[in-house]
């Protein structure tokens, strides 16, 4: 994407570990599961999530903050490098914040290693003389407060001064009772239960009346321009000046809520830097926040993904995210089957319903453009690949579309494992790819006379 609008990050970085595998046995030390690790992988969390999903959504982030130099640090450092977020990280003599999480499906248990963060004079001395160059040159400051102690009131002070000096707007994902702090800020995004640690939020309960004049009261106070409030299931309400406005919650089926107001808030610095208005980028974070639920662990919104959600299709899985796909479904039948799907027929849908029929979910994987191109010649395909996704997912058989650029789907199908493989009928069983790669292989007969290739000499 040209011109990705520079976005600062600053706050509590900290380091997200993750420990997978299944669970097949209880301990016959305690009654306690025992995980068969399977893998381990390290993503970005706090603000350092805030930071990867400016990146993934197209903006492009400047992650500043205080993490330790030991292991965890260099860590922290590699996946800003490999997810294409630039620095201005100070390292000091503390430890990296860590959060480990052992899942099998669902999150079993989490344990963190952590310890208060503390500038000392040499570290704030730093911080105070880059931050004006990097205020300068961002088009909105995102400050992602998890109380850690990045953003002391010393640090929050000379934010805020800052960013009133050169007319930046900054916004806030709260954890404090005490909001004094984030006087005069632009956007402020708590959820109900950070909402509720405030004084005008106390025993709030979630009642639209209730949340607006919580968010009232603190916008009179603290001269903050909008509040929005994530109310899970109830969607999100923006309380701004003489304006409410409630939107109902867009998530897929909720599956781990870990850092959705990471998403939330990066998602409103994007659309904001891109020139939306408060409640333009209200819908699209809280479309972000609908599609981050549905994955496993702290993740990432890719903006091809909340594009294709925002149109109406939210059956579109990335590459990148078959690995939560496959975990979330670990334990339904899954057939697959791949096509080019260029011009949808009646053929077409009769495979993919009887497909369906086979199992709980049916994936199709559709061929890349530059695939088809490949395989049928330059004047195909008739539909783009935007397109196609489009029509599959209008279609209640497709639960959901993998697209796959090489020419044949094994690799996808490696990566998947589904269950079972279904072709159409004008496939002998010796010409299917994949087809040691699944349980069973089931060809659906063709319907006479309907091809894509003879509709199109028609």
């Amino acid at each position: 994407m040209e011109n990705r609008p520079r976005i600062l990050v600053i706050g509590d970085i900290m380091l997200d570990q993750y420990v997978s595998g299944k669970v097949t046995r209880i301990s016959p030390e305690a009654p306690v599961p025992v995980v068969k690790v399977d893998k381990e992988w390290s993503t970005l969390g706090g603000a350092g999530n805030v930071a990867a999903n400016v990146a993934a959504l197209g903006g492009q982030p400047i992650l500043f903050g205080l993490i330790g130099n030991d292991e965890a640090g260099r860590v922290v450092l590699e996946c800003c490098k490999k997810t294409g977020i630039e620095t201005a990280i100070i390292q000091g003599n503390q430890h990296t914040i860590v959060k480990t999480r052992v899942v099998s499906g669902q999150q079993i248990v989490r344990f963190d290693r952590e310890v208060p963060i503390v500038w000392n004079d040499s570290q704030f001395s730093r911080f105070a003389s880059e931050l004006d160059s990097q205020v300068a040159s961002s088009e909105v400051i995102l400050l992602s407060d998890y109380a850690k102690g990045t953003l002391s009131d010393q640090v929050l002070k000379l934010i805020f001064d800052t960013a009133a000096k050169h007319g930046k707007r900054v916004l806030v994902d709260p954890k404090r009772s005490d909001w004094s702090v984030y006087r005069n800020a632009f956007l402020i995004t708590p959820n109900l239960v950070e909402l509720g640690m405030t004084e005008a939020g106390k025993g709030i309960q979630n009642d639209d009346n209730l949340v607006v004049a919580a968010c009232n009261s603190l916008r009179s106070q603290y001269g903050i321009k909008n509040i929005v409030a994530t109310r899970s299931s109830y969607g999100m309400t923006v309380v701004s000046e003489n304006r409410i406005l409630n939107i109902p919650t867009r998530a897929l089926e909720v599956y781990d809520v870990s850092g959705a107001g990471d998403t939330v808030l990066a998602a409103f610095g994007v659309s904001l830097a891109e020139g939306k208005s408060v409640n333009e980028s209200a819908f699209v974070a809280n479309a972000a926040a609908g599609i981050v639920v549905s994955k496993l662990g702290t993740a990432v919104v890719h903006r091809s993904e909340l594009d294709t959600f925002l149109k109406g299709s939210s059956k579109l899985v990335l590459r990148e995210n078959l690995t939560d796909f496959k975990v979330r479904n670990e334990t339904r039948k899954i057939v697959f089957t791949n096509g080019c799907f260029d011009v949808l027929h009646q053929g077409h849908r009769k495979l993919l319903r009887e497909a369906r029929e086979l199992g709980d979910m049916l994936v199709v994987g559709l061929n890349s453009d530059d695939s088809i191109k490949r395989l049928k010649g330059a004047e195909r395909p008739i539909n783009s690949v935007s397109q196609r996704i489009e029509a599959l997912a209008a279609l209640p058989s497709v639960d959901a579309v993998i697209v796959f650029s090489e020419d044949t789907p094994f690799e996808l199908l490696e990566e998947l494992r589904p269950n079972i493989l279904v072709k159409g009928g004008d496939y002998g069983l010796d010409e299917i790819v994949g087809r040691d790669l699944v349980d069973k292989v089931v060809i659906v007969p063709l319907v006479e006379g309907v091809s894509t290739t003879g509709l199109l000499k028609e």
